[in-house]
């Protein structure tokens, strides 16, 4: 359970609205829907009857509508009182990295910030595209390192790092071991591992649905390294980054005919001023090499 998963809850308690409550909570009502999915699938139940004119509450979501406002209330509270006690000591820049890239593979993009004279104390926190986005709005987190198959929202300011292909990673024994290239049309009726945090999963369904292609999802998880290890033993294929199939070692191919590209980007709150640290940060990101992670 997350707390913008919470924060989202609440708009559309407030709202009885699901359009209305993405507003007000900055961000799209697709990504809305999924964060509230996410959280019926915690609780164990629906919180919402949702009809075609209306939508209400149920049972268990009036029962849990207090609980989750004391959750929200308390959690803003805490924090508040976290940054009063902190405001004179070192100032460190909170960095949110998405769980879809490779931690190993970015982090060398921070060395310049702990050389010399001018060491700057980084704190590193995972996410997936909603939560960044939500601590970046609720201010803690200082810089996002993310990707979107979409164009992101006004508020925030993006600085590119790199671009990188998806893959189709497979096993040892696969039959399109061998090849590097295969045509998208070839994934029909394929054995399908889903990569449930993956930032691109809902795109990818869309676009292979729009080519009268289907896959079979056999597992499902949000851990890479279970994904990972399902591949390679051939339980299923899985589309993912070429930098973390590579890191794991696993064989891949391109779908020659409808390529599949990510952008990975420094993120920032638009309006929010930036420090001297935060932008030591940014520069040091910019100046890396990150040609071997598109190559």
């Amino acid at each position: 359970m997350e707390l913008y998963q919470i924060r989202y809850f609440l708009a559309v308690a407030e709202t009885l609205n699901f359009t209305r409550a993405s507003e007000r909570s900055f961000v799209s009502q697709p990504a809305l829907t999924k964060a509230i999915q996410r959280l019926e699938e915690t609780i164990g139940g629906r919180l919402f009857d949702r009809t075609k004119n209306s939508v209400q509450l149920t049972s268990l979501g009036n029962a849990m509508l207090p609980n989750f406002r004391q959750i929200y209330e308390s959690a803003n509270h805490a924090r508040d009182q976290a940054r009063l006690l902190t405001r004179e000591r070192k100032e460190a820049v909170r960095v949110g990295v998405m769980c879809t890239i490779d931690f190993h593979q970015v982090l060398p993009g921070f060395v310049r910030t702990q050389e010399g004279r001018t060491e700057i104390a980084l704190s590193f926190h995972e996410g997936n595209l909603e939560a960044l986005t939500d601590a970046l709005d609720q201010g803690d987190v200082d810089v996002g390192i993310l990707c979107s198959p979409y164009e992101m929202p006004r508020r925030f300011r993006t600085l590119p790092l790199f671009r990188e292909d998806y893959v189709v990673a497979v096993g040892e024994d696969h039959r399109f071991g061998g090849r590097s290239n295969i045509a998208i049309a070839e994934l029909d009726r394929e054995r399908y591992c889903e990569r449930t945090m993956c930032e691109f999963s809902t795109y990818i369904e869309r676009l292979l649905r729009a080519r009268g292609i289907g896959l079979e999802v056999v597992q499902s998880s949000a851990r890479e390294d279970w994904i990972q290890a399902l591949v390679r033993s051939n339980f299923g294929v899985a589309f993912m980054p070429i930098s973390i199939a590579r890191a794991a070692g696993l064989r891949f191919v391109h779908t020659e005919d409808v390529p599949i590209v990510r952008e990975v980007v420094v993120i920032l709150q638009a309006e929010r001023p930036v420090s001297d640290a935060q932008q030591a940060v940014i520069d040091s990101l910019l100046a890396h090499d990150w040609s071997p992670m598109a190559g």
